[in-house]
């Protein structure tokens, strides 16, 4: 597996950023920040898992898209539909984007739903997020988002008709 990240700097490494800047993000210059962000490292990566494949003579390496999972939550922060959430910086610790624990859990069942095949919904709260306001459909939230990312990204390995429901 292979963890394809978000834009470290909301993608600004040559300029002044703050992580509070990230809440001055709209919805179009996320979708927009992301198909900066597929079009010159995403599409890298593929690349280097395609011939790493290739090599192996099978699909071997697959890519766990946590960046996706990443911009949908925080368009659900913007649209006011992040349970507990009410601003994108609170998702990052520092500048660089380094997560928070809402969004630590969210690219942890981005790898769950990609390791074992199976959507992460239903799962309990896990201990990172008991404490936090609106705890249980903020996780339903993460749960959701993280399934979704992975289900629609071909290269996750994970096909929706061959996937185990949860237990």
């Amino acid at each position: 597996m292979v963890h394809a990240s978000w834009p470290a700097r909301d993608g600004n490494l040559t300029g002044e950023f703050h992580n509070a800047m990230r809440n001055e993000a709209t919805v179009e210059s996320l979708r927009k920040l992301q198909e900066l962000q597929r079009e010159q490292w995403n599409k890298q990566l593929e690349a280097q898992v395609n011939a790493l494949n290739t090599a192996a003579g099978k699909k071997a390496v697959h890519i766990v898209p946590v960046g996706d999972a990443v911009f949908a939550l925080r368009e659900r922060v913007i649209e006011g539909k992040a349970p507990g959430i009410t601003r994108q910086a609170e998702l990052f610790k520092d500048d660089l984007g380094h997560p928070m624990p809402p969004l630590s859990v969210l690219v942890t069942y981005c790898h769950f739903a990609a390791i074992h095949q199976r959507s992460p919904v239903g799962l309990p709260v896990p201990a990172a997020l008991k404490d936090a306001p609106q705890a249980a459909e903020l996780n339903a939230l993460l749960q959701q988002l993280a399934w979704d990312a992975v289900t629609r990204y071909p290269m996750s390995g994970v096909k929706v008709e061959a996937v185990k429901p949860s237990a």
